[in-house]
């Protein structure tokens, strides 16, 4: 366990520790373009050198692992010097078109060009010019002239994706990433190779010219689309979702999230059901909840069956089943849900449910042992009632064949669909993005899902929905103890 000293502090570390990442547990700020702690260590910026007691020259803290007796200076004039050389160089080529970049407001260069720089050009040539706005995939778009060569791309693409599929032609000023000859950038990770850019070079065609970074507020919220629940940053303006990134979470998806993932909040901008319906025709909620309540005593006698959704949080889960229950105390329930789908040994998982494991626990404690769907199918005709929630559902045409012949069908739905065209009761739920609550993931991790935006039209969530209807049946639920959306 070396023990070495940064800018007259003291810190012991494990042994192959770098020293900028033993800074970074000081809170000291090492300057970096190419280190990233997600992916292995290049040393080709020499943005982030050091002065030691070992060296005769500064040495590149995110190369040079830590030593015992290691003495570091990090804002020496040397090294203050040497970092302002390398913006210099790094600018002589760069277009230094931040009023038109989608980097502005979140670029390192930016950023460390103002700390460091701060001078004019002295290059008295012409820029070398190289390519914009090249398209090198269905979703990313390459600026060379931007491009520092910083290789991160390259490295995502071979260490995370797995796939070799950019690399770095030319050298010196000509230098610039490319794919390779008849290929393009196109795997499940390809958007992270834009997240790992310090610079404007990559950017992503979703966000591309859509809003400028620091007009948006960002949300820290979990992912949906598959059980391995990811964490991510939902930025949002204007009560939209403008792009969805991912956030460091280390026990789940480290620095990284899918294409798929971060493109879904499109499937909600369309299509949303936005009132409440009854018998096709819209509705007040107020009197929705009226009748479902006044009806649902007297289908108990013929069976009450609720169809759950693994893409509901743990408390609509308990509020749903209490309120049912509490006015068909005969209720039984099952568990729909998305159909599976690819998986890989990255991050994608099968099970395309974020919350199946934190439905089964809620339903465990309460003492609910769910029924198979199938066998909820074969019943439908003999059933007072059948409740479906929401419309992720891979026996979504079976289920609305059975709301057509079930005397009292009601379905709750962010989307428009098979169910609600069969239901006689329909009320709007909140996305992903409108929820507030906890998703247990495949391997347990109990993550809290914040609302980004607010619920369009008359949504509600499931849980408000199954307040209100015990409310209504004079039975309260008990209260709980927690925030509405919020960002701590």
């Amino acid at each position: 366990m070396p023990t070495l000293t940064i800018d007259g502090r003291e810190i012991t570390v494990e042994p192959g520790t770098r020293i900028i990442e033993a800074a970074d547990r000081l809170g000291i700020d090492i300057p970096r373009f190419c280190y990233h702690p997600g992916l292995p260590v290049a040393g080709n910026c020499r943005m982030c050198l050091v002065d030691t007691n070992r060296s005769p020259k500064p040495v590149a803290s995110c190369w040079d692992p830590c030593q015992d007796g290691h003495v570091v200076v990090t804002n020496s004039p040397r090294v203050l010097e040497a970092r302002r050389a390398v913006l210099e160089y790094i600018l002589l080529n760069h277009p230094v078109d931040c009023p038109i970049c989608d980097q502005a407001g979140e670029c390192d260069l930016q950023d460390l060009y103002f700390a460091h720089d701060h001078q004019p050009s002295r290059h008295p040539f012409h820029k070398h010019h190289k390519d914009k706005a090249r398209v090198l995939g269905p979703q990313i778009i390459y600026d060379a002239e931007r491009c520092i060569n910083c290789t991160r791309c390259i490295r995502v693409c071979e260490e995370v994706a797995k796939a070799p599929q950019l690399v770095q032609v030319q050298r010196g000023e000509r230098a610039y990433i490319d794919v390779f000859p008849g290929t393009q950038l196109d795997h499940p990770y390809s958007m992270c190779t834009a997240d790992v850019c310090p610079v404007g070079a990559l950017t992503t065609r979703d966000f591309r010219f859509k809003c400028r970074a620091w007009l948006t507020h960002g949300i820290q919220t979990v992912c949906g689309e598959c059980s391995r629940g990811c964490g991510i940053r939902a930025d949002v303006y204007r009560n939209a979702v403008q792009r969805l990134v991912p956030r460091h979470n280390p026990d789940v998806n480290q620095y990284w999230a899918c294409d798929a993932g971060r493109l879904a909040y499109h499937r909600f901008e369309t299509g949303r059901v936005s009132a409440v319906r009854i018998g096709g025709a819209a509705a007040d909620y107020a009197k929705g909840v009226r009748d479902v309540a006044e009806a649902l005593p007297g289908a108990d006698a013929r069976g009450v069956v609720v169809v759950l959704t693994p893409w509901m949080t743990c408390e609509d889960v308990g509020a749903v089943v209490a309120a049912v229950r509490s006015a068909a105390p005969g209720a039984t329930f099952a568990v729909g849900g998305a159909a599976p789908g690819i998986q890989d040994d990255i991050l994608v998982r099968a099970d395309k449910n974020p919350n199946r494991n934190g439905v089964a626990k809620v339903l465990a404690d309460l003492g609910v042992t769910p029924v198979a769907l199938d066998a909820v199918l074969s019943q439908a005709p003999s059933l007072g009632a059948l409740i479906v929630c929401g419309a992720e559902q891979a026996k979504a045409e079976a289920l609305a064949g059975a709301l057509a012949a079930v005397p009292l069908s009601i379905v709750l739905a962010a989307l428009e669909g098979p169910l609600t065209a069969a239901a006689r009761f329909v009320f709007p739920t909140t996305s992903p993005y409108e929820a507030d609550g906890t998703w247990v993931n495949e391997s347990g991790v109990t993550q809290r899902v914040r609302r980004a935006v607010e619920p369009v039209g008359d949504a509600k969530g499931f849980e408000v929905w199954a307040s209100d209807l015990a409310d209504r049946l004079g039975t309260p639920l008990a209260a709980r103890d927690r925030a509405i959306g919020g960002n701590p």
